[in-house]
């Protein structure tokens, strides 16, 4: 896969520490392995340290191993393969294409992926302007991020695959209702994605006794961390032990031409 100069469109060749363009516009490798391509002008809007901090402790402990194994199991040795908003790496380190490209525009979680994973080129950029040619891709993966649908239909080479992991309705619903008074099911919306078919959708399930460490670090992964009271938040403080369910859907989808 070519890297595409974010000013100039022309392909960015390394050398040493930095990728340069013909017309001279450099972008330099952060000491950790990663590639910076986020324009200075651009506001940083990655996940905050602490909850890359509690993800990386929480999946260390292999409880969403099963979930990685299932979708490593839809990607072949040969791919290309991008993984929009990667993280600290968790999957995209354990997929097996030979040519692999995560995109996030978390510092702290790129330096974590690339200081452990030097079987793939990451990059801090916005996952909705990725520079990379039209048809590029075999496979690009999206696991609990915003759809890029515009990006997914440029970079994907005809007979493509998308691969999409969302939570199911039920997923860690016994951690919403030891911490809320009137705990609530994820709400499913329908993937619709011009140009796209969806082949098939997968639901995995397992399940996990939790350590009172291990809930809190769940809890802040979750996107309601941020809207919970404190006085709720504190209700996890004297939970020793937790027995809860994960159960993640797992959409496939294919490149069409219309």
């Amino acid at each position: 896969m070519k890297i595409i100069c974010p000013i100039c469109k022309q392909e960015l060749i390394r050398k040493d520490k930095s990728y340069i363009c013909e017309n001279g516009h450099c972008f330099d490798i952060a000491k950790e392995g990663y590639l910076n391509l986020n324009c200075k002008n651009s506001q940083n809007t990655g996940d905050e340290k602490d909850m890359i901090n509690a993800r990386r402790d929480f999946l260390s402990k292999g409880y969403y191993n099963f979930l990685r194994e299932t979708v490593d199991s839809l990607i072949d040795e040969g791919d290309s393969l991008l993984d929009l908003a990667c993280g600290e790496g968790y999957y995209t380190s354990y997929f097996k294409a030979k040519d692999k490209i995560g995109v996030d525009l978390s510092k702290t979680g790129l330096k974590i992926a690339a200081k452990k994973d030097k079987s793939t080129l990451y990059l801090l950029n916005n996952i909705f302007n990725n520079p990379l040619n039209d048809k590029s891709l075999d496979k690009i993966v999206t696991i609990f991020a915003p759809i890029a649908k515009q990006e997914i239909k440029r970079l994907l080479k005809d007979n493509g695959k998308y691969i999409l992991v969302k939570p199911n309705v039920n997923h860690l619903f016994e951690l919403k209702k030891a911490v809320y008074d009137n705990p609530y099911q994820n709400e499913i919306e329908d993937t619709e994605i011009e140009g796209l078919k969806l082949e098939k959708e997968i639901n995995v399930k397992d399940h996990a006794l939790l350590n009172n460490e291990d809930i809190n670090n769940l809890f802040k992964m979750t996107p309601y961390y941020h809207t919970t009271s404190q006085k709720d938040k504190d209700k996890l403080s004297n939970i020793n032990e937790l027995d809860v369910n994960f159960d993640f859907l797992i959409d496939v989808f294919s490149l069409y031409n219309e």
